[in-house]
């Protein structure tokens, strides 16, 4: 790489969150290496580039769109960061295409029938982290890797609400409020224990492979068709709690969505599979119509 380009994504780089840091390098990466093969100067990148580089990931690659979405963002970032230093006349990246994605989510989620035995399985586990994780995945929405960074500190009691303080994503705190199952959970999973991480195995912090081991087996076990991942826990929270009809201010603020479209990708009910609106109509018509029949 060379030396001027070197410099200029460690400037760039300086600006993007600690957390974010890493996987915008490595993409970053990614980046450089594509143009040093397709003999490229970066610093004198048009915008057919990027999309050339956008289908060759997906189409050649097989990439998800999604993934390579979230690729493009750094890729784009950094382009306008050139630009709005003077580094670069023009940015190439503004008008880039990114790839179609779907308005909702295809992954897998546990209905109630499934959900439920799901959850007295993990804390039937003999792991006490195994209840614990899948109680903040299931009952409060939690991102997987949201448990996993929990120190012991990071759980305690505002009054007689439990909660848990979590680093949400773009590195903002949050206190999330937990029932008292799911505390109880915790609890059991802490023991005598007064620091260090929350979710532990063999004296060790719970590694996401682990937790995704764990609720795949827990899945097969309630009958799940598809194989469940944390992510899929996620999903199911959404899904019940908007059917219980839960105010999405209150959903988005346990789950840590920011927007109601991003919580609609969650919803996996799709909210017309009741026919409520279908149904409204029809007792609106029936309704009307024997008023004017007397």
């Amino acid at each position: 790489m060379d030396a001027p380009v070197t410099r200029l994504i460690a400037e760039y780089l300086a600006s993007v969150p600690a957390k974010s840091r890493p996987a915008y390098k490595r993409v970053l990466g990614l980046w450089l290496k594509w143009c040093s093969d397709n003999r490229l100067n970066v610093l004198q990148i048009r915008r057919f580039h990027i999309d050339a580089y956008r289908v060759w990931r997906i189409e050649r690659l097989g990439k998800q769109p999604a993934t390579v979405a979230s690729e493009l963002v750094p890729i784009c970032c950094f382009y306008e960061y050139l630009w709005q230093e003077q580094y670069i006349e023009r940015n190439p990246a503004e008008h880039v295409k990114r790839p179609k994605l779907l308005r909702w989510s295809d992954g897998s989620w546990l209905p109630p029938e499934q959900a439920a035995p799901f959850l007295d399985l993990a804390e039937a586990d003999h792991r006490a982290f195994v209840g614990a994780a899948c109680c903040l995945l299931l009952l409060n929405g939690l991102r997987a890797s949201e448990p996993l960074k929990l120190d012991i500190s990071d759980y305690y009691r505002v009054g007689d609400t439990p909660v848990v303080h979590v680093n949400r994503k773009f590195d903002w705190m949050q206190e999330v409020g937990l029932s008292e199952r799911a505390a109880k959970a915790l609890e059991r999973a802490i023991g005598e224990r007064r620091k260090g991480p929350l979710l532990v195995w063999r004296g060790k912090r719970v590694t996401y492979p682990q937790l995704a081991s764990v609720v795949a087996v827990l899945g097969e076990k309630v009958g799940s068709a598809r194989r469940i991942t944390p992510h899929s826990l996620r999903r199911s929270f959404a899904t019940e709690a908007r059917r219980r009809k839960i105010p999405d201010r209150e959903i988005m603020a346990s789950g840590g969505w920011s927007t109601r479209e991003m919580l609609d990708r969650y919803d996996m009910n799709r909210l017309a599979v009741e026919n409520t609106a279908s149904v409204a109509v029809a007792e609106s018509l029936k309704k009307q119509k024997m008023e004017d029949a007397s």
